[in-house]
C-alpha cells in the first residue's frame, strides 16, 4: 500500500436528526389524519346483583297440606333475605338495602351495593333453615356477580341446550 492510502479520508457528518424529524412528522400527519369518536371506561358497578332459589325439603307424608307448597311471594323473599342477614350480622346486616327485582317460581332475583354481596353470600350460607310442620325451607344461592346481562346469560344458557334437544 502506498503512504498517501494511509490517510484518513475526511468522512461527511451523517447525523440522524433530519431522518428522525421526518418520522416525528409522519407520525404526527397521521395522528391528525385519525380522531376517536367515542372513548368509554368500564368502572366497577355500584350493584351486584343474586339470583337465589327457595328450596324446601318434603315433610313428613301424614303432615303434608296444600299450604305447605304455595307460591313464593315477595315479602315472603324479602323475609328470608332479611332474616339471613340479621341472624349472621346483627342490626347491620338487616340495614342492607336490597331490591328485589324478578320472582320466578321459587326463585327470585336480588340488586344489592356491591360491597355487601361477600356478606350477603355469606348469610344466606350461614342461615339455619326454618322448620315448619316437619318441613324445612332454605336458600340457595345460584348466581352472583357484578354484571346482570353475564348473570341472566347463565341462567338462559342451560334452556338453550334443552330446546335444541328436542
Amino acid at each position: 500500500m502506498a503512504p498517501e492510502d494511509r490517510q484518513d479520508t475526511a468522512v461527511a457528518d451523517t447525523s440522524l436528526a433530519p431522518s428522525v424529524a421526518a418520522t416525528a412528522k409522519s407520525k404526527t400527519s397521521k395522528e391528525r389524519n385519525t380522531r376517536e369518536l367515542y372513548s368509554s371506561t368500564i368502572g366497577r358497578p355500584p350493584f351486584a346483583y343474586a339470583r337465589i332459589e327457595v328450596v324446601h325439603s318434603s315433610a313428613p307424608l301424614g303432615s303434608r297440606t296444600g299450604s305447605d307448597q304455595e307460591a313464593l311471594d315477595a315479602l315472603q323473599a324479602r323475609s328470608y333475605c332479611d332474616a339471613a342477614l340479621k341472624q349472621f350480622l346483627g342490626a347491620t346486616g338487616a340495614a342492607i338495602p336490597l331490591d328485589l327485582l324478578k320472582l320466578d317460581g321459587s326463585e327470585f332475583w336480588v340488586r344489592l351495593p356491591r360491597e355487601d354481596l361477600g356478606l350477603f353470600a355469606a348469610a344466606l350460607a350461614a342461615w339455619n333453615p326454618v322448620s315448619r310442620r316437619g318441613a324445612s325451607t332454605a336458600l340457595r344461592l345460584k348466581a352472583s356477580g357484578s354484571w346482570l346481562g353475564s348473570l341472566i346469560g347463565r341462567a338462559e344458557q342451560s334452556s338453550l341446550w334443552k330446546d335444541a334437544a328436542t
